[in-house]
């Protein structure tokens, strides 16, 4: 699904998925440091029913693959997501590593979720990984708690990851 409008904040425009930003998703996504929690396998392991998903991102039916930019350079930065059902938002979130500890992450997780409320959305979940403890730190920051325990495989791998659901409320 498209945005019917960019979202913005003091330092990002975060807008729909265009086919030509699939090698900056690729290069967050299955990088060895920045995809290390994420599900996305490593370069080494892309394979044909994941670049499958990667080539229907822009036609998602069931969901927004959204990209920040720097509002100054028009510099991607990072990438983020949101599945709708039944009044939740599940989400997901990535900042390039070259721009971790500068609050972008929190910037874009502010645009998103009042983005969430002005649809309509009543909550917000997000599976993290354990170990993966600044995203863990940053959805406690916004009032997520500990939903349940889950666990999940890397792409290709066999690396699982403890992880839970966070959630909250919007109101």
């Amino acid at each position: 699904m498209e945005l019917k409008k960019n979202l913005e904040s003091p330092r990002l425009i975060i807008r729909s998925y265009r086919e030509s930003d699939k090698d900056f998703c690729v290069s967050l996504w299955c990088d060895e440091e920045n995809g290390k929690y994420m599900s996305d396998p490593a370069r080494e392991n892309i394979d044909e029913r994941y670049r499958a998903c990667l080539d229907g991102m822009k036609d998602e039916r069931d969901g927004y693959y959204l990209i920040a930019e720097l509002k100054e350079t028009g510099l991607s930065v990072g990438t983020c997501c949101a599945f709708p059902e039944n009044g939740n938002y599940d989400i997901g979130y990535c900042i390039a590593k070259e721009h971790w500890r500068q609050g972008l992450c929190t910037e874009m997780l502010e645009a998103l979720l009042r983005w969430i409320r002005a649809e309509g959305g009543v909550s917000v979940s997000g599976e993290v990984a354990d170990a993966n403890r600044a995203s863990v730190a940053l959805l406690r920051k916004f009032g997520f708690s500990q939903d349940r325990k889950t666990r999940y495989q890397k792409w290709g791998e066999e690396t699982y990851f403890d992880a839970h659901f966070d959630k909250r409320g919007l109101k």
